[in-house]
């Protein structure tokens, strides 16, 4: 019965020739890639046979031309992944000069696919800076935790992205570095932990909108102040107040904790607010109107 593996090693596409090393080893020792993959590769135990493995990047319009391709040069495909990576071998002769192993027959064609990626590569760094600055211009005007946090994961994608393919374009850089793949993993791992993060961030913050109106009838009968919709602050943070007040006569709009301490406060008959920063605790809230006269009175509160 034939043995399988799977390696969930990461490599950067910068330092693929890093992978390259790891395949061949892998295959002297009788572990020969079935499948190679951006997460995970899987291998077949076969000790008879033994390997030199070497990759190529770039959208391919004729499939069948490309591998045939290869194929005449001794060159059997494996497969390709889903972002343009291909794996090719070819049997091991140690009679054979190193050069024989090489799938790039110049230093040109060699440069041309390392540019092949860096040019998709700087097309995504040029996206994630632009969403990077945007969302540093949100967090500027309205600056809360959610959007530090996305601001800082855009940046760190930013910036592997763009060192990825400077390193890529620059023909004396090796792309066989030893513990590249713990710092990407560990890249990858603070870009995941902090979209994760900023999605739990702003599903637990507070977010509603609410229109209340009174009546003369409905103040005049009213014996104690009015409270209404009780929220919770799960985490400390700016939140941000939208609010509109029309009556006739002033009256006092407040936003109370649990022990009664206010918040936020406002003595007005007409007002309209956007964007109003509170810095609150984590605890319990609830909105507060007094202090009012004649009706009638409209209020809306929006708060996020």
């Amino acid at each position: 019965m034939a043995q399988y593996k799977t390696s969930h090693t990461f490599y950067s596409a910068w330092n693929y020739e890093k992978e390259i090393e790891d395949l061949n080893a892998q295959s002297e020792q009788g572990w020969q890639l079935v499948k190679g993959g951006c997460f995970f590769s899987r291998f077949e135990k076969n000790p008879n046979v033994r390997y030199c493995y070497q990759m190529d990047f770039g959208r391919i319009e004729n499939m069948g031309r490309y591998i045939e391709m290869f194929r005449e040069q001794g060159w059997e495909y494996i497969n390709s992944t889903f972002n343009g990576w291909h794996y090719f071998r070819k049997p091991y002769d140690e009679t054979l000069p190193e050069s024989a192993y090489e799938i790039f027959t110049d230093r040109e064609s060699l440069q041309e696919m390392r540019e092949r990626w860096a040019r998709i590569a700087f097309g995504i760094t040029v996206a994630l800076g632009l969403f990077a600055i945007l969302s540093l211009i949100r967090l500027i005007l309205r600056p809360h935790l959610p959007a530090l946090v996305q601001t800082l994961t855009l940046a760190t994608e930013c910036g592997l992205v763009f060192f990825g393919s400077s390193t890529m374009r620059n023909p004396d850089v090796s792309h066989n570095r030893k513990g590249d793949s713990h710092v990407l993993g560990a890249c990858l791992a603070v870009i995941l932990i902090g979209a994760i993060a900023g999605i739990a961030l702003t599903e637990l913050r507070p977010y509603f909108h609410t229109m209340q109106s009174w009546s003369d009838s409905d103040l005049s009968t009213s014996a104690a102040p009015k409270d209404w919709l009780p929220f919770q602050v799960r985490y400390p943070d700016n939140y941000f107040l939208d609010l509109k007040i029309e009556a006739q006569e002033p009256l006092t709009f407040e936003i109370l904790d649990k022990d009664n301490h206010v918040a936020y406060t406002i003595t007005d008959k007409d007002f309209t607010g956007e964007d109003i920063r509170l810095r609150l605790p984590s605890g319990g809230y609830r909105l507060h109107l007094s202090d009012y006269g004649a009706g009638p009175v409209k209020i809306e509160v929006t708060l996020n």
